[in-house]
Formats: C-alpha cells, structure tokens, sequence
C-alpha cells in the first residue's frame, strides 16, 4: 500500500505541505468546540451556520462580521436568522446596532412585529447618528441603509431619504478593505436606490443605481441585475430610448439568467422591454414581456410602474375599455395602500390618458384636479385636455410655463407636440415650420414615437404632414402611428335599448333574464350585448361593467351580483 509520499506524481514536499494543512471548515455548529466555532464564524460560506457559531461562541463581532458579509442570504432565511438572533441577550443587542438594525429588518416580514422591528432601529440608527466612534463606519453605512429599507417598506420612503443620502455617502467614503467587507454590495446600492427612486427622486436613485452596477462582479450570475434593470426601466420611462435600448442589449447579453430577467430584480427589464415595444406599436409583444414577469403583483413594490405599462400597452392596443378595466383590478387588489395619496399621484397620468381615450374628458380633468398634484406632467396632461377640449390658447399657456423647467426626454416630446399641434391649428403660424423641425429632431434622437399618438387624430394628421415637410417623414412611416385619443366629444354612443341592456348586465350575465326583464327575446339581447362589448372596447361583463360605472353610463350605487 502507498504512502502518501511514495504516491504517484506526489514528493515529500507534497506531504509536508499537506501535513501543514488545516482540516476543512465544518459545516455544523454540533457538538463544536470554542475553537471550532470560532473558525465556523470567520471563515464558514454558509452565512446562516457561520452566525449561528458566532452566536453560539459569544463573539458577536464576528456575528456582525458574518451579517455584514451575508446581508442578503440572511435574510432570504430569516426564520432561521431571527431564531438565532433572537437569543441574544437583549444587553448585547443594544450594544451592536448592526445586530439591531439586522433583527429589527427581520421582524419586518410580519406585520404584527414591525413595532418590535421600530423599536429595534431606533436604538440602532441613535447609535449610527451620534458621535460614537465604537460604530464602525461599515456598520454606520448598513445601519442608514437598514433605515431607508424600513421606511420604504412602511411606506414612508420621503422619510427614508436622509437615511438612503447618508448611506450612500458613507459607501463612497470606504476604502477597499471596508467594501470588501459587504457581501454583495451591489445589492445594497440598488435598495438605496429603490427608496430615493420610491419617494420620486428619480435622478438620485439612478446615480445610485449606476454606482451599484459598477459594483456588480463580472461572474455569472451576477447579483448586480437589479440596478441595470432599474437604470433600462427608467430611461425608458423617461423616453431616453437610446440609453434604455443600450441597457437592455446588455441585460439580453451579459452575465445574467432567464429567471433573473422575469422575477423581481428584473421587473424593470421587463417594463423597459415593454415600453420599447410600445414605441413601435407592438402591444403584443409588450404583453408578452409584461406576462413574463414571476411575481405577485398584489404585493410587488413595483405595481404602480406595472400598472402604468399596462395601460399603455391596452391603449396602443386599441382596448381602452380593457385597460381602464384592468387598471382598477390591479387598483382593487392593493387595497388601502392604491387609495393612498401616493399611489393615486402615481396612477394619475395613466388614468387620464385611459380617459380621453374613451372620450370622457370631463372625467380626465377630474382625476386631474383630485390627484394630479403640481408637477410639470399634471401641466402637458392639462396642455393635452386643453388640446382635445379646441382650448388653444389655455394649452400654449401650459405648455409656455414648463419653460425653462427640467423636463424628462418624454415629457420634452409630449408637451413639443402638443404645442406644434396648437401653432398648425392657426393660420399663418410662423412658428410652425420651426416647432415641427424641433420635434423632428427631438423624436429622431431619443427614438420616442407614443407622445404622437397622444394628440387628436386631426391634429396627429397635420403634424405628421408637418414633420414630412421638414424632412422627418421617415420616422412616422417606419410604425403604425395613430392617436389613441378619442374624438373630441365622442362617447360609447350606446342607444336607449343598449343602455338598458347594460343596466340589467349590473345584476345577471344571463341573457335570458335580461331578456325577460326587457320583455324582448334572448336572441336579441344577444345582440344587443355585442353592440355594447364594441362601442365600450371590451369583450368580459366585468369589463363592461366597470367602464360603464367609469363613464356614469350606470349609476355605482349597483353592484355585480
């Protein structure tokens, strides 16, 4: 039998070294010795073992060590992590604000423990606000983080601001060693951005974003998605096509996975696919990307930037009538956090657009005045009603004062074309010429092609002769434009039958109890019900139920039954 030195290809060198190696790192905590343990802490891989023997050990900066180190496996496992947390004497616990901060993050998950989870970060970003120097500045940065996240998660992120600005301060401010210290540090960028990007500080959150996918590791599968599909979504949303579309090719090609691409860290992905697609006026395939998505979007933070897209996609579609109905199932089933001030702030330009696109204007101008608030949007959506309403002057003057104002790329288009089709509605304009040039360019560099589609068909007409004429035909011709907006004064134009018909649709889908209730035939109902699925641009009862309560055909004191 062999010796290890008489092996094959082995020397006595060899043996020596291998005598000098220490034995692998355990695994388990089990029946551990002090000595044991201790290694466990340093130096285990599995992040929920290592705390447990630090833990388990008593050296709780080595438990702060592993938190740091495991920030995000930890708390994918936070039963197991709370449970070993949890016995920490509450002494220590107060003493090691990282810990705090860790075991308050945990107690989040239930909404029955989040006064606990408060309690807990009070103490811990106390200690990360005062002079303390015992605070490492590793700790201080994960602690304001941890204080972002749970203000964002309370839904409170305007609070959560200070705390994401401070983080990221004291990120930057770490040499390589205190980096190397967070595990996935990528991961932390993108949560600070996420808040700034929640409380509306949009700039902010994606220079937060672009620092965390520097930080990303070039291996695949990097954990670094989040950030670039944050950064694709948003300059989509923005109507900077060629940054989105530069983003994207790098999400379709780089070191990334399918699931990566379809569960939460790439629900923007999927929303700057979808917004790509809509500017060619391809709601099919910006369906397939929002169906895509793995999630529950009755929980996901995202929903209103879904529910927005999806909008959208049924008004390029051609469905208004569906999308409004879609629109409030989603606004439904979130609940009292849809009703908020927020959220109604965030779904206001979606519901208007939806509006005029079933020709309900008094409607849009509404939502507009009950939720719109005072941003530059709230002045092209009143610009755009003023438009479709032949108010020309009142929507030069909206438009007039976004000047000077720092506008996204697509609000730049929507209010430039909403001007340029005010001026050709006048004889003799001699800025006419000289806006439609302007658009031209605008659209031709930033690729946009839906703010066309969101002036009057008439108008549409004009300006895409007007945009030929400077030289810019190529870039109507190569999609099918059209206005998404209703007619000025047009209504579903239901008859006297068909509106009765609806208001027996309130109470039964059967068609032969509409019928005797009408005193007419099924067959005739039948068709009746067709004529009403076409003019309101559905094709389910609850869909046509929910835009005739939308457009006050029906009054909302009935119900489904």
């Amino acid at each position: 039998m062999f010796r290890l030195a008489e092996r094959p290809g082995r020397t006595a060198m060899d043996e020596h070294d291998a005598a000098m190696e220490e034995p692998p790192v355990p695994n388990s905590v089990d029946n551990a010795t002090p000595e044991v343990l201790i290694r466990i802490a340093r130096e285990g891989e599995r992040h929920v073992e290592s705390l447990r023997a630090a833990v388990s050990a008593g050296d709780y900066r080595a438990a702060v060590d592993v938190i740091c180190r495991g920030w995000f496996e930890l708390l994918g496992q936070q039963p197991a992590t709370q449970q070993i947390l949890s016995t920490v004497p509450t002494q220590i616990v107060m003493a090691q604000p990282l810990l705090a901060t860790f075991l308050g993050l945990t107690y989040f998950v239930s909404p029955f423990q989040r006064g606990r989870a408060l309690r807990l970060l009070v103490t811990a970003v106390r200690a990360a606000r005062s002079e303390n120097r015992e605070v490492d500045m590793v700790d201080r940065a994960l602690i304001r983080t941890g204080e972002a996240v749970a203000f964002r998660l309370l839904g409170l992120s305007d609070r959560g601001v200070p705390a994401a600005r401070e983080a990221l301060r004291m990120l930057d401010d770490l040499d390589e060693t205190g980096r190397a210290k967070i595990g996935q540090l990528t991961r932390v960028y993108a949560h600070l951005g996420t808040t700034l990007h929640a409380a509306g500080r949009v700039e902010e959150a994606m220079a937060a974003y672009e620092r965390g996918l520097a930080e990303g590791p070039p291996d695949s599968p990097s954990p670094g998605f989040g950030n670039l599909a944050m950064l694709a979504g948003l300059h989509a949303l923005r109507g900077d096509l060629p940054e989105a579309e530069a983003h994207l090719e790098y999400a379709r090609t780089g070191g990334w996975t399918d699931l990566q691409r379809s569960m939460y860290a790439g629900t923007f992905y999927r929303v700057a696919e979808a917004v790509a697609a809509l500017e060619r006026f391809d709601a099919e395939t910006a369906r397939q990307h929002l169906g895509a998505m793995v999630h529950d979007r009755r929980t996901i933070e995202h929903w209103a930037a879904i529910a927005q897209i999806e909008a959208w996609t049924g008004l390029v579609a051609g469905r208004p009538g569906d999308a409004l109905a879609r629109l409030e199932e989603i606004v439904a089933a979130r609940g009292a956090e849809a009703r908020s001030r927020v959220a109604r702030r965030q779904l206001c330009g979606a519901r208007v657009l939806v509006q005029l696109a079933l020709g309900n204007v008094d409607a849009a101008a509404a939502l507009l005045r009950h939720d719109g608030g005072r941003g530059a949007d709230v002045r092209v959506h009143r610009a755009r009603i003023d438009l479709v309403m032949g108010r020309n002057g009142s929507a030069l003057a909206e438009v007039r004062a976004l000047a000077g104002a720092h506008l996204s790329a697509r609000l730049r288009a929507e209010a430039l074309a909403i001007e340029t089709a005010v001026h050709l509605r006048l004889p003799h304009s001699v800025r006419a010429p000289h806006l439609s040039q302007q658009l031209g360019a605008l659209l031709t560099s930033t690729r946009q092609r839906l703010p066309l589609a969101l002036i009057p068909a008439d108008d549409l007409e004009r300006v895409i002769a007007a945009l030929d004429a400077a030289g810019y035909g190529e870039l109507v011709r190569a999609v099918p434009l059209r206005s998404v907006l209703a007619p000025m004064g047009s209504q579903p134009g239901l008859t006297r039958r068909e509106l009765e018909v609806l208001a027996e649709l309130v109470h039964t889908s059967s068609a032969p109890a509409i019928a005797a209730a009408l005193h007419v035939s099924p067959n005739t109902v039948k068709t009746q019900l067709k004529s009403v699925y076409r003019k309101l641009g559905v094709n389910s009862r609850e869909d046509a139920v929910a835009v005739a309560l939308a457009l006050h055909l029906i009054s909302d004191d009935r119900r489904v039954d």
